[in-house]
């Protein structure tokens, strides 16, 4: 079993703004999309987003981490206005996957557990959090993933980290740890730590697909949408094609070739629709779907 001492960052003086704002920035020079937090919570605050379903598409700042960038001149704007601001990370837009491990809920004795049945895990980058907890950082394999490992550990893959050297709520800061660099290359996501099935998901296809009868109705919804529901409308035929999806009524390519159409012909852009259709997949579904 591999053994892990307690860690803890280091209590020394906070890194001057500048010093954030830099890591910030090399962050994004490294290809990883970056936000300003305030403790551990997105600083900008939130858009009014009138009930619909929005991840950014909307073009205005205020979802969270769905604002992170590598936009150099943003996240100077960012900082500038908000210059004692933590770093957010992204985790699966940024290809990471992160093991949570949180001393103080027993996670050092459920990853003492896990080493004990499935060998010592893999060596990765690694970040101090502040409060005594570890991150071990790997690459995202592009699944769906567990959100626990058991108590004191959780997956950090749909959300994000806080990156160092930002502040924790004990008064500590975040550190990478070793020699203090965060570019190192990621260990694949250990395969012993599982992943959940992928869900039911709406495939593009090469050529146009016909409205069938299963989803007739479902086009006719969208395109009675009007100005201020299209995305809604899309959002919610989307959710009840992926339902019959799953219930084996249709093919994910059909309800995508015509819901995307449905969507571009009440006049949203094509990139636009195909944003909806795919956050339609992140959505809980409805199960006995009997159409």
């Amino acid at each position: 079993m591999m053994t892990r001492p307690e860690v803890r960052a280091p209590h020394r003086p906070p890194p001057p703004p500048q010093q954030v704002l830099s890591q910030a920035l090399a962050y994004a020079e490294h290809g990883w999309s970056v936000f300003p937090l305030v403790g551990k919570t997105p600083a900008i605050p939130r858009a009014h987003e009138s009930g619909n379903p929005c991840r950014g598409e909307c073009g205005r700042l205020g979802h969270g981490y769905h604002d992170a960038t590598r936009d150099p001149e943003q996240i100077r704007a960012w900082w500038g206005r908000y210059p004692n601001a933590g770093i957010g990370l992204p985790c699966a837009p940024n290809g990471l996957a992160v093991v949570d491990i949180d001393p103080r809920n027993g996670g050092l004795e459920t990853i003492a557990g896990l080493e004990d049945e499935h060998g010592p895990l893999p060596g990765t980058l690694m970040q101090m959090t502040g409060g005594g907890g570890l991150h071990l950082v790997y690459a995202h394999p592009g699944i769906e993933l567990p959100g626990k490992l058991g108590p004191g550990i959780d997956v950090k893959a749909n959300g994000y980290i806080v990156a160092a050297p930002s502040r924790h709520p004990s008064g500590a800061y975040y550190a990478w740890s070793g020699d203090g660099r965060f570019d190192h290359p990621l260990t694949p996501w250990p395969s012993c730590l599982g992943h959940r099935p992928v869900p039911p998901r709406l495939r593009p296809s090469a050529a146009a697909v016909r409205p069938i009868s299963n989803l007739v109705g479902l086009v006719a919804f969208v395109l009675d949408a009007r100005e201020g529901e299209r995305n809604s409308r899309l959002f919610w035929a989307a959710c009840r094609g992926l339902e019959l999806v799953q219930a084996g009524k249709v093919d994910g390519a059909a309800v995508y070739g015509s819901l995307l159409e449905a969507g571009v012909r009440t006049g949203l852009s094509e990139a636009e629709a195909s944003r909806t259709l795919h956050s339609a997949e992140r959505a809980p579904r409805r199960t006995g779907v009997t159409a």
